[in-house]
């Protein structure tokens, strides 16, 4: 019985075409990893608070994140409470990467004065040429937001 060679053709090409998209998915799937395995580390930068703060628009702290390998993060940032006394506000969380947007949710552990923990929501461009996670924006549901930067220290 002979074989048509059309036929024949049409199934290597096919062939070829399925593993050549096994290939890309699979190099998509390492860049993925790459870029997660380099935002990875210790990040610090400055954050600026916006309108709805109990100090005045535009004040800056500094502002850290630990973003490990296993999609958790945890920050470090200085604030202010009942318009005059500084404090420490400690959160934990989870991150997540999506080509270079950057993404987070943390919960606070301490409040200042005994306040409630909250949830607070964060995104960010990350730039893996410069270290960078530039154009930062973060909510608080207790009525706050803030504008941020970070550069990748460690």
């Amino acid at each position: 019985m002979k074989k048509d060679p059309k036929f024949l053709i049409a199934i290597l090409a096919a062939i070829i075409i399925f593993l050549a998209g096994c290939s890309t998915s699979s190099k998509n799937s390492s860049d993925k990893k790459k870029n997660a395995a380099a935002i990875e580390g210790l990040w610090i930068g400055t954050y600026t608070v916006g309108q709805g703060e109990p100090v005045p628009d535009g004040t800056s702290f500094f502002f850290s994140f630990s973003i490990y390998p296993d999609g958790k993060l945890s920050y470090k940032s200085k604030g202010f409470y009942q318009n005059s006394r500084e404090y420490i506000t400690f959160a934990d969380g989870t991150w997540s990467l999506n080509g270079s947007s950057f993404s987070f949710e943390v919960t606070t552990v301490n409040i200042a004065g005994g306040g409630e923990e909250h949830t607070q929501t964060g995104n960010a461009i990350y730039n893996s040429a410069d270290g960078t996670l530039k154009s930062g924006f973060i909510t608080d549901p207790l009525g706050g937001s803030a504008v941020w930067t970070m550069k990748k220290v460690q």
